[in-house]
């Protein structure tokens, strides 16, 4: 490392937000009766700033029919059943800032994620009734599916971040190179977001049927 090089400490300055499968109820026409809408909610959270890697975690669904599947799910999914399937997604920069004759310029190492993923899973003991096999089978695909998307739209961004951070230059010195450096993260931070989002769009219509 340069002598006066800054080095920034991926615990400190990780980005973190929410994406989940989300539920939510209007009324049809003619207000006797309601539909299920789902689509994916992102959320900038707060989430803890712990280590790079993947944590697997799952709520336990069960039902004797399709109604009770369907009450079972709405009990214990996340966020008080509004979250059919949840990432969490933490991005963790690795660079250090390294002073030069002529300005500054990053080393990254890497843009790391730390990813918190929850799916549904069956209730351990209870098999599942010929009558709600199919339904569950496609219900936990499909979620299963549609949180990899976003794994994946997650870990194309990261790469970015990467390419961004160390791309940028600044003839000052450092402190502007970190001003810079923000701002591009700013920017993909928002087309990530955008990024979620388009994919959402194109998964309404799919999702709208699992319940």
């Amino acid at each position: 490392m340069a002598t006066g090089a800054t080095t920034f400490d991926p615990s400190k300055t990780g980005w973190c937000l929410q994406a989940r499968a989300t539920r939510s109820r209007v009324s049809v026409a003619t207000g006797l009766a309601a539909v299920m809408v789902l689509g994916l909610a992102l959320v900038a959270a707060g989430c803890t700033s712990g280590k790079p890697g993947t944590t697997h975690r799952n709520y336990f669904v069960h039902g004797a029919d399709a109604q009770a599947f369907a009450r079972s799910v709405r009990s214990n999914a996340p966020r008080a059943g509004r979250a059919f399937g949840l990432v969490e997604i933490t991005f963790h920069p690795d660079f250090t800032l390294v002073p030069k004759d002529r300005g500054c310029r990053a080393q990254v190492r890497d843009v790391d994620l730390e990813l918190v993923i929850t799916l549904p899973k069956w209730r351990s003991g209870k098999s599942v009734p010929a009558g709600v096999k199919r339904r569950w089978t496609r219900f936990r695909q499909t979620i299963t599916r549609h949180e990899d998307t976003h794994v994946r739209i997650a870990r194309s961004y990261a790469k970015r971040m990467a390419k961004a951070i160390a791309a940028t230059r600044s003839n000052k010195d450092c402190r502007d190179l970190s001003r810079k450096i923000k701002t591009r993260i700013a920017k993909i931070k928002v087309d990530h977001l955008k990024a979620h989002a388009r994919f959402d769009r194109r998964e309404r219509k799919r999702l709208k049927t699992l319940l």
